[in-house]
């Protein structure tokens, strides 16, 4: 632990990292695990019948998505649950909830944003701060054989990444984004980012990764590479993917966009008209014709205004303090995780209790040092 904060080492095949990570974090793995689903069982108020209904909104995804899901990433989920006792199946249920739902708000920023030129990438994870996964948060520092070693910030009996970077200083964040466009039939979203990590070396393979990929749900991407101090922002569904620059002339063509140099930012309003006719999110009506306008949505009014408004406040003077500063003043009441990535600097906080991530303290690693340590034991 450093400050509080859980650090686990993992290394080796995919067998080996799943066992790892079962032997080490056993008590919190079985007590993560028991207590995201529990709050899903227990929601539905009616004890037998509820746990039998979560259990079907789970499985019936897990059925249709497995077939997609990383050969490497099955195997793992096989040895945590052989070493930390906990039935495969209640771990395939976790893993199928990212997909069903998340919203959340990521921006990336350099040049003459930010002081010195440095890249700095905020991603706020906003999802069920009732459901207590933030109690068994750990960022996981992973040497998988074979691929690019990574960090994920994450929680124990977790392997899928939502927060992460890796050694070529690539870090990923998402934005639910709900769409009719969806299916569960490809690889759900937090094996496909974890994938990012795992072999891409520059945004191109990041984007190229994205675009070959079987996608399932909507999701928008901020996908930054701190070392070429440029970003990304990938907005997708099942069947379309938009990859937008920073200043991206087709952004001015929106009146609802806030294109700005330097920078990309979203929450969960889709900027590409294709995209934005299909969505749900943010007063999304695809049964109507047009592009409805997002105002009045807390996605669009609180955490994209808010991104622009307050990347907008701090050209050239852009740091991460102020950066937590932008996290805490867009952060809703379902903020389980903030994390600002500024390679080698990495912060990282988390909900205590019912106070969102971004309103706590900020744990703070050295994300170079953290990848020595494991390459070097």
């Amino acid at each position: 632990a450093r400050d509080g904060l859980q650090i686990v080492h993992l290394e080796g095949t995919p067998y080996e990292l799943g066992r790892q990570h079962g032997e080490l974090l056993r008590e919190e793995v079985r007590a993560s695990v028991g207590r995201v689903l529990g709050h899903f069982r227990r929601y539905l108020k009616i004890p037998w019948v509820g746990a039998r209904l979560v259990n079907w909104w789970l499985d019936s995804p897990w059925r249709q998505t497995k077939p997609f899901i990383p050969a490497d990433s099955l195997e793992e989920l096989k040895g945590l649950a052989e070493t930390s006792g906990v039935p495969l199946r209640e771990l395939y249920r976790l893993h199928a909830v990212p997909d069903r739902t998340y919203s959340c708000a990521s921006f990336a920023a350099w040049g003459k944003v930010t002081t010195g030129g440095r890249l700095i990438h905020m991603r706020n994870l906003d999802w069920n701060i009732d459901a207590g996964i933030q109690q068994f948060a750990t960022v996981f520092v992973v040497h998988p054989e074979g691929k690019h070693a990574f960090i994920n910030v994450g929680w124990a009996g977790f392997i899928g990444v939502l927060s992460g970077l890796n050694e070529q200083a690539i870090s990923i964040g998402q934005i639910g984004a709900e769409t009719t466009d969806a299916t569960f039939q490809g690889e759900p979203m937090v094996f496909l980012m974890r994938r990012v990590l795992e072999e891409a070396e520059d945004l191109e393979d990041a984007t190229a990764l994205m675009a070959s990929a079987h996608r399932t749900v909507g999701v928008n991407y901020i996908i930054a590479d701190a070392n070429a101090r440029q970003a990304v922002a990938i907005e997708t569904t099942r069947q379309h993917m938009r990859v937008f620059q920073a200043d991206d002339p087709a952004e001015r063509e929106i009146a609802y966009a806030r294109p700005m140099a330097d920078a990309v930012f979203r929450a969960d309003t889709a900027m590409d008209p294709t995209i934005r006719d299909e969505q749900l999110a943010s007063h999304g009506d695809p049964k109507r014709p047009g592009l409805e306008d997002p105002s009045g949505s807390s996605a669009y009014d609180v955490r994209y205004l808010g991104q622009a408004a307050g990347l907008s406040a701090h050209v050239g003077a852009l740091d991460g303090a102020i950066a937590q500063g932008i996290a805490n003043t867009i952060a809703p009441s379902s903020n389980v995780q903030s994390v600002i990535f500024a390679w080698p600097d990495l912060w990282v906080a988390n909900a205590q209790g019912s106070t969102p991530a971004a309103q706590t303290p900020y744990h703070h690693l050295n994300a170079q040092q953290l990848l020595g340590e494991e390459a070097s034991r």
